[in-house]
């Protein structure tokens, strides 16, 4: 618990730009530059025209579940769906940043998460938008994971959210969202700090269930 709170704090800082990274010579990377995610990639749609009887066998599909509950989809999870030879569904891949489009509250609209594998034939869930980056050097995958979980884009997607009893972002309002986006040097060093705070929770997690069997 105290990792994932140093985690948050952590995240806070970075995003923020209170905490900032420089150069190895010690120079500072340039400003972080604001830019509406239209500007930066484009959106796409999930499975369309499926009844209950296509599912449970054929290609690989990436589940509502998978998205809102982990900043990295988790291959293990997949789901199946048929599809047909001569149907246009559009297919996730490596990079791709899926949003949660429609939840009961405003606080869990718009979660995210990052497919950060090489996956052939893979689809998306109905309710979700899928939005690839126009260059991944530009916006690295490993950035993303945390980029679309951070405060900063936290704020401004609840912003977006309208309903009463169910709460829903349009992919037009997605694409209006705008964020500030560092250096990709900057970007690789954010991700590789976070990635190893991760990293340590998950063998601190280990280390615990080893115990509690113990």
């Amino acid at each position: 618990d105290g990792l994932r709170q140093f985690k948050t704090g952590l995240m806070q800082r970075l995003f923020s730009q209170e905490l900032r990274f420089t150069r190895e010579d010690g120079s500072d990377y340039p400003d972080w530059e604001e830019r509406k995610l239209g500007s930066v990639g484009e959106i796409y749609g999930g499975l369309s025209g499926k009844s209950a009887e296509d599912f449970g066998e054929g290609y690989s599909f990436i589940t509502y579940r998978q998205v809102f509950e982990n900043a990295r989809i988790d291959p293990s999870k997949f789901a199946l769906v048929k599809i047909g030879p001569k149907e246009k569904q559009s297919r996730v891949v490596f990079g791709d940043v899926l949003f949660t489009t429609s939840s009961e509250t405003p606080n869990e609209v718009g979660f995210a998460s990052v497919l950060l594998d090489e996956v052939d034939d893979l689809y998306l869930n109905s309710f979700c938008l899928g939005y690839r980056p126009f260059d991944l050097k530009a916006l690295l995958p490993q950035f993303s994971k945390y980029l679309f979980r951070s405060p900063l884009y936290r704020r401004e997607v609840i912003k977006l959210a309208q309903g009463s009893t169910r709460f829903n972002i349009s992919r037009t309002g997605l694409l209006k969202i705008r964020l500030r986006f560092p250096h990709p040097q900057e970007q690789e060093k954010i991700a590789a700090a976070l990635s190893a705070v991760d990293a340590k929770i998950d063998a601190v997690t280990d280390q615990i269930t080893h115990m509690e069997t113990f």
